[in-house]
């Protein structure tokens, strides 16, 4: 009758472990995450706050303007690029290798 009993105990217990939702565990790894996640922000915007007061701050940098030659091949890569469209209605070429042989040619061509 004990024997009984004693596997009876055992076998529910095994049942209940195999038929334990997952989400349990899951909630249980979450929390820790969240945890580690703060703690390591935390760390991370004190790293920024003292290498914010150590450096000084740095004058405003003016960006240079397109030279001639940078706007000559900026609007001749605008053109090929837009005719590129019709090149294609022609031929019925498709495909990013087509357009990289197309845009090749255009822009030693022209």
């Amino acid at each position: 009758m004990l024997h009984r009993l004693i596997l009876a105990v055992a076998l529910v217990g095994f049942l209940g472990a195999v038929t334990l939702p997952s989400y349990t565990t899951a909630q249980t790894t979450t929390t820790e995450d969240t945890k580690a996640k703060k703690k390591t922000t935390k760390k991370k915007e004190d790293k920024a706050d003292t290498k914010a007061d150590d450096q000084k701050p740095k004058a405003a940098t003016k960006k240079k303007a397109p030279t001639a030659k940078q706007l000559a091949a900026r609007k001749k890569f605008s053109n090929c690029a837009k005719s590129w469209g019709d090149h294609k209605k022609q031929t019925g070429e498709k495909g990013r290798k087509a357009y990289n042989a197309y845009m090749s040619k255009c822009l030693k061509a022209g």
